[in-house]
């Protein structure tokens, strides 16, 4: 078990999020209501950047579609 954990506290995908909350409570002197507000204020952005992303890939695959017109209409 010792060995487990020792394995899982290793990987950066937990230590990298873990090292960024400490540095980010010693820079608001460990005031968790501003802690919450920024850590809100970063997800909202990341969220906002992720629906940009996703609507301009939306818009250039709309783009790629060519409208053939038909010219037996009446």
């Amino acid at each position: 078990m010792r060995a487990l954990i020792e394995r899982q506290l290793y990987q950066p995908m937990v230590v990298l999020p873990l090292l960024l909350l400490m540095r980010l409570m010693v820079t608001l002197d460990f005031n968790l209501a501003q802690v919450m507000f920024v850590m809100m204020f970063k997800g909202s952005q990341h969220a906002y950047q992720f629906m940009l992303r996703h609507a301009s890939r939306r818009q250039r695959a709309d783009d790629a579609v060519v409208h053939i017109v038909c010219r037996n209409c009446c």
